[in-house]
């Protein structure tokens, strides 16, 4: 039997509203803020002397920290705005710390150490309006560590004697050292004069336990960054899973060490190093105000060396180090607005 016109239309009607999705995909910048409270990082650092004593020297310390992570977002424009975030060591734990010498059997010192590791990020977003949007902008870090309890180990002697022959056959280096001598420019350490090569030698013979004390350093270093992320957030911020990345890379544009062994802090601009940073969350929108989110990142910075010649017998060196982190950690979202 055939139906009437007017009821055909309705029930196309009806099928064309039943085949469309619940709510379209559409972008919305809508700010938000994240605090996380607490997280685990895993951190690594490393040094990398290229000359000391005629040898190359590494260091190597990890340990696992007390984290928090806290920033936001705020929209500028349909298509603009900026993430600030930051990131922060609640409790330091202490860990070992092991130095090798190339061609030197066993460890030449040890030492126990403490990392505190600081970051900010302030970026500006353009939307590409797929939930995808490009990153520019300010990283800020700083490294603080202190280092304690010195001890040898089963390499020191045999570096110790590998320095001292090191330097007595190097004339750039000797032969200062033996004009300072015959103009008794040198003491000992309980103050007498040193007259002999071989009481130089004495006082200033590597010796970790008796030349070594506490030493702090903070490293801060400013940096530009560029980069790009995903936020599912911006295009569906009510009820439902929610996934977020972020990918950077960068150079630090200006750094500023303080280390409390050599009295003094160097700094230099454009230094050629390297930052990198990746983040990855997943979580679920109770609606569009308030998340839960679960979420990972890595810090990666390679530092050069830094070399100041104080005088003919004195080099102050900030080595060559590496430092990379990963945290784990779960943080809460929201907007009121």
């Amino acid at each position: 039997m055939d139906l009437p016109l007017s009821r055909l239309n309705l029930i196309a009607a009806t099928l064309a509203t039943i085949s469309l999705p619940s709510h379209a995909e559409e972008f919305q910048n809508r700010p938000f803020s994240v605090f996380g409270a607490f997280g685990l990082e895993y951190v690594s650092y490393s040094e990398h002397l290229k000359n000391l004593g005629g040898k190359k020297v590494d260091s190597s310390f990890s340990s696992t920290n007390l984290v928090q992570r806290s920033g936001g977002y705020t929209a500028a424009t349909d298509t603009l705005g900026f993430f600030i975030n930051t990131g922060s060591t609640l409790i330091s734990n202490e860990a070992d710390e092991t130095w090798e010498a190339e061609g030197i059997s066993g460890n030449i010192q040890e030492d126990v150490a403490s990392m505190n590791y600081q970051t900010l990020d302030v970026m500006l977003a353009y939307h590409l309006k797929t939930g995808l949007y490009l990153l520019g902008g300010v990283h800020y870090q700083k490294i603080a560590f202190s280092r304690f309890d010195w001890s040898k180990a089963s390499g020191t002697e045999e570096f110790a004697d590998s320095v001292e022959t090191y330097i007595r056959s190097t004339p750039t280096l000797f032969n200062p050292i033996k004009d300072g001598i015959a103009n008794r420019q040198f003491e000992d350490q309980a103050g007498n004069i040193i007259t002999t090569e071989d009481e130089y030698f004495a006082a200033t013979r590597f010796d970790p336990e008796e030349t070594l004390d506490v030493v702090f350093e903070d490293a801060v270093s400013f940096g530009a960054m560029v980069g790009v992320g995903f936020d599912s957030y911006f295009m569906r911020p009510n009820r439902g899973m929610r996934y977020q990345w972020e990918l950077g890379l960068g150079t630090q544009v200006y750094e500023n060490v303080l280390n409390s062994s050599e009295g003094r802090s160097l700094t230099r601009t454009f230094g050629g190093g390297i930052d990198a940073m990746a983040k990855l969350g997943v979580g679920y929108q109770f609606s569009s105000r308030m998340g839960l989110m679960l979420g990972m990142d890595a810090h990666y910075s390679f530092r050069k060396e830094i070399r100041d010649k104080v005088s003919n017998t004195k080099t102050v060196i900030l080595p060559e180090n590496e430092f990379y982190s990963l945290a784990s950690y779960a943080s809460v979202t929201w907007n009121f607005k």
